[in-house]
């Protein structure tokens, strides 16, 4: 007869959990970077990979400063979140301009998701990994 041996409830948890993590890491992560949520028009993608043109430089951030750059369209909010979720910077913007350059003096060294509003409801989130010395 087979006998199986059960972990304890809490055992349980934290290998659903660490799974759980890990997949949703995994998900986000190896992806090229860009999630575009909206609608898409053409005038907002390039033909060759059929990806925004939104840059943001440098990445990985070294210093204090990243500039993002929105070729197409205008800037009218950033959000910074970092991989556990928690929003670590947000800005609206009165005067909406196609580059922006933000100030990281405040934040912790690590990966986070960088999500760019335009002017026309259009959202692009993409990967920033910020790195001091």
């Amino acid at each position: 007869m087979l006998k199986v041996e059960t972990l304890n409830f809490n055992a349980m948890k934290r290998i659903i959990l660490l799974i759980l993590v890990v997949f949703i890491s995994v998900t986000i992560f190896s992806q090229n970077g860009i999630t575009v949520y909206g609608q898409q028009s053409s005038s907002l993608f390039d033909k060759k990979q059929n990806t925004p043109e939104l840059k943001i430089y440098p990445n990985p951030c070294t210093g204090d400063k990243v500039t993002i750059d929105f070729n197409t369209h205008q800037i009218t909010e950033i959000q910074l979140t970092n991989i556990t979720g928690k929003q670590v910077f947000s800005k609206k913007f009165s005067f909406a301009e196609n580059k922006k350059q933000l100030q990281l003096n405040d934040i912790p060294n690590g990966m986070y998701l960088l999500k760019v509003k335009s002017t026309d409801n259009k959202t692009v989130v993409k990967k920033l990994i910020i790195s001091k010395e």
